[in-house]
């Protein structure tokens, strides 16, 4: 008996000492991970399980919040592809369009589910489009029928459908969200893949407590369009300039029922300082990345003496630059001086939050870039509310007429350029620049 014991015992002391490396160092770990437990599981915690914060400026609804987070929530029914064009989402499994692009037909994929596991139907199809009926056929069938010709509306259907709930159909659900005074102050997107990390948006009211809710560790990534120098001798920062040309655009809008006579307009214009960088550079109200982009029209580069010629016979009387943004403010004192110096005139500068679109000058302000070139709602004459030019024009009306009734891409393609052109000799508005987007991000 004690021999065999013997022999077991020599046996496993054999076993260690061969194998004392692989022993040592696997005591050795259990021990670390006794003593520095609660580091070691902080650690996993804030590189696995961690979300990732990003602070962004603005005020929003669900109806309202920007792409970047629609996009992860849902999807449309349609998406825009590489060229900027519609075509059928993850959702569709068949479109056909009849009687002469009036009524669209989709076809539903099964075995699509919301994110609350709720079968998508085509009763869930809820867009609110003027002018256009959306009826469900079947349980996978919808139609959706216009009563005239309407090219934008496959362009319009890649709205990410969003319910009421946050509930969506996309890659990320909501699994939490906290509001103020009506608006969204966090939304936290769980996504579905357990790979991918859990998002967290924490939203301010202006770029600068942006910028403090970084630098007191309550955000990771920010997201503003003024860089400040600091930054650039921040340690374990990393930063990265986007010019972007598909969200909105900077321009001088102007009244064209105070400024009738289209020659005082490109005085204006002529007499406006821009930015020297072509990435930044705007020429008008449609994306240089859009099928529909002309980019001959006319470029009203920086010309005093042609601002001066064109004002030859003309005598301007004060203008009042109306802003609604401080973030502007530096750019209209710009503009103010050159109009000064130029003219001679007198220049003054208005801030104001709300907007009194009936009685103003000229308007500095960010106008909006649609994905479809449509520019209806903006420029027509018909449009009270949205044309805030109060341009009147003829020519552009039936432009713009033409190009939302017209399917053949070509001939579309025709009508805008020509409708950039036509817009731009009118000069009812100033185009600049486009915005640029900063990402301050904290390195780990």
């Amino acid at each position: 008996m004690f021999t065999k014991i013997y022999f077991k015992v020599q046996l496993f002391w054999i076993f260690i000492k061969k194998n004392f490396i692989v022993f040592f160092t696997l005591i050795t770990v259990v021990l670390l991970f006794l003593l520095f437990k609660p580091q070691i599981i902080s650690f996993y915690q804030l590189s696995i399980w961690h979300p990732e914060l990003i602070g962004l400026q603005g005020r929003y609804t669900i109806e309202t919040l920007p792409s970047e987070i629609t996009d992860k929530i849902s999807f449309g029914l349609t998406t825009i592809n590489e060229n900027q064009k519609p075509v059928i989402s993850l959702l569709v499994k068949e479109l056909n369009i009849e009687n002469e692009f009036k009524d669209y037909i989709f076809t539903l994929k099964d075995g699509i589910n919301w994110s609350s596991g709720k079968r998508l139907t085509a009763y869930d199809i809820n867009y609110q489009i003027p002018g256009v009926d959306i009826i469900p056929v079947s349980e996978n069938i919808v139609k959706i029928t216009t009563t005239n010709e309407f090219s934008p509306l496959l362009t319009i259907l890649s709205k990410p459908l969003i319910k009421n709930n946050f509930d969506g159909l996309g890659d990320y659900s909501v699994s939490e969200v906290t509001f103020q005074e009506g608006y969204i102050k966090t939304l936290t997107l769980k996504p579905k893949n357990k790979k991918e990390k859990i998002i967290k948006y924490r939203f301010y009211q202006n770029d600068q407590d942006v910028i403090n809710a970084y630098k007191i560790g309550n955000v990771d990534i920010i997201k503003i369009n003024t860089l400040p120098q600091e930054f650039s001798n921040w340690n374990k920062t990393k930063i990265t300039k986007d010019i972007k040309t598909n969200e909105k655009y900077v321009a001088i809008f102007i009244n064209t029922q105070k400024f009738t006579n289209k020659q005082i307009r490109q005085a204006l214009a002529y007499a406006t300082p821009k930015t020297k960088d072509k990435n930044e550079r705007c020429f008008g109200p449609i994306s240089p990345t859009s099928w529909a982009y002309n980019p001959k029209v006319k470029e009203y580069n920086f010309n005093q003496t042609r601002a001066k010629e064109l004002l030859e016979k003309e005598k301007l009387e004060p203008i009042k630059i109306t802003i609604n943004d401080r973030q502007l403010l530096t750019l209209a004192e710009e503009i103010k001086t050159s109009w000064e110096k130029t003219f001679g005139l007198i220049v003054t500068i208005s801030i104001e939050n709300q907007l009194n679109l009936a009685d103003y000058d000229v308007l500095l302000t960010y106008g909006a870039i649609t994905q479809d070139p449509d520019q209806y709602l903006f420029w027509h004459s018909t449009q009270n509310n949205t044309n805030i030019t109060k341009l009147n024009n003829a020519r552009i009306d039936k432009l713009l007429e033409e190009g939302r009734q017209q399917n053949d891409q070509i001939e579309r393609k025709n009508i805008y350029q020509e409708f950039q052109t036509f817009l731009l000799e009118e000069s009812p508005a100033i185009f600049l620049s486009y915005p640029t987007l900063y990402t301050i991000t904290r390195s780990k």
